[in-house]
């Protein structure tokens, strides 16, 4: 057996490193959990050693006396080549988050990253306290001037649920308690925002490509139900659109981005935003480029390196994801960034760039260039939006070996006929192969032609 370090696996090569596998324990018990196994070296050949009698219980001593919440690991040794290896394993903790040496440490990848005083502060608020939109509301709601027509049309065009008044709907919902409304509520239905003026969206059109000369700029204070479809209002005021007329009875209006795309991004920057940020969301609309900022970094569990390949989703607002998603403004959690992107390539865009900085998730869409005549401008971003898609096929198939095309397509979020399209073009380059039956079978990379 072959042992390789991983995001759940640290190797050491004696008990020497025992303030390493304190801190590695630690760093897997705020995470999801892992293994630290002692006897191998760092290329995962053993090293042959023989535990003394007290090795085991003074490990045991070390990591009670170092750990806060003490850990208690399960420590099993084992015969391995010539000599023995010693396999201690820790579940994720139910108390975070677990210190070593008065400090505390995360698992990512293939490291112990040690946390900041804030990502602690961080860590301690979300174990300990109930999630922002799920915190009761302070404030006297009696006052509050609510948008009972949203949640006349919500009761009407989309809720399968019995209610006669927004109470009613909020116990239904579980954002009520019969007492108090949580925050969840305020967001979602009340009509003007007053209270929680973070939560306001702002957006703004700049002259060239910075944010020197303001042309247009509006602050969204409705709730953020409905200041999903006033914030893409505003953005379609501020960019271009063509309109294509032929044989189909309704004209067809083609905008310098898909609006699906935008909408996506703006409903995701206001569910799973950080509302304990005192920053807005903020729309930049330049000359080339459309940015949406989201107050608050992505979870620690999922890297932004690796968006396109997890698809899954973790909700900062788990109340606020809930309630989108029963009024059909998101579908199934984990798989909007790949709408996004596909948007873009299908209408030949460069691939949206996803980015954290100034503690902020930022995605950035890039309008088509025509460089070469009208035609030519067309012909080059669709074939550079197919040559993009192809590549975050590839990129799949990497990451998800075995899918068969319906699954691949519905991964990506785009049509099977489009999907096979691109799967030709794989085989063709001879960069991926089918193994398997045809009932059961799927796609896999072919290493030598992949890495060409």
């Amino acid at each position: 057996m072959i042992y390789k370090e991983s995001e759940t696996l640290e190797l050491k090569s004696s008990f020497k490193e025992w303030k390493e596998i304190i801190i590695s324990l630690v760093a897997f018990a705020n995470k999801g959990g892992g293994k630290v196994i002692v006897g191998f070296d760092d290329n995962g050949n053993p090293t042959n050693q023989m535990i003394g009698q007290k090795t085991i219980e003074d490990l045991v001593n070390k990591i009670k006396n170092n750990t806060d919440p003490v850990l208690y690991p399960s420590i099993v040794v084992k015969t391995f080549a010539l000599g023995e290896i010693t396999e201690i394993e820790v579940k994720e903790a139910e108390i975070k988050p677990v210190f070593a040496f008065n400090r505390t440490f995360v698992r990512v990848g293939k490291s112990n990253q040690k946390l900041s005083n804030q990502e602690v502060r961080n860590l301690i608020r979300r174990y300990t306290l109930p999630d922002f939109d799920n915190q009761l509301f302070t404030a006297n709601f009696e006052n509050i001037e609510w948008d009972e027509k949203l949640i006349n049309q919500l009761n009407r065009d989309y809720l399968k649920l019995k209610f006669n008044t927004f109470f009613d709907l909020f116990e239904s919902l579980g954002i009520y308690d019969g007492t108090d409304i949580a925050n969840a509520a305020y967001l979602c239905f009340v009509k003007k925002n007053t209270l929680m003026p973070n939560a306001v969206i702002k957006a703004a059109r700049f002259k060239g490509n910075s944010m020197v000369h303001f042309i247009d700029m509006k602050d969204f204070d409705t709730n953020i139900i409905t200041a999903v479809e006033n914030t893409l209002e505003f953005i379609k005021r501020h960019i271009n659109m063509t309109v294509e007329i032929n044989q189909a009875p309704q004209r067809k209006e083609i905008w310098a981005y898909p609006l699906n795309a935008l909408r996506e991004a703006i409903i995701n920057a206001i569910v799973h935003r950080d509302y304990t940020d005192s920053g807005n969301i903020q729309i930049r609309i330049f000359d080339d480029t459309l940015q949406v900022w989201s107050p608050g970094l992505l979870p620690p569990e999922i890297n932004i390196k690796k968006l396109l390949l997890e698809n899954r989703s973790i909700p900062r607002n788990k109340k606020l994801a809930q309630i989108f998603y029963n009024i059909n403004l998101i579908e199934n959690w984990g798989t909007g960034f790949h709408r996004i992107v596909n948007a873009c390539l299908q209408k030949g865009l460069k691939k949206p760039f996803f980015e954290e900085k100034a503690s902020a998730f930022v995605i950035t869409f890039f309008k088509e260039k025509v460089k070469e005549g009208i035609n030519g401008g067309i012909k080059e971003g669709i074939n550079g939006g197919i040559k993009e898609g192809i590549k975050l096929l590839l990129h799949t198939v990497k990451g998800k070996p075995g899918k068969r095309t319906n699954e691949l397509a519905e991964l990506l979020q785009i049509s099977p006929k489009t999907m096979e399209k691109w799967i030709k073009k794989l085989k063709q380059q001879e960069k991926i192969v089918f193994k398997g039956s045809k009932k059961t079978g799927g796609y896999f990379v072919n290493i030598v032609k992949s890495s060409n």
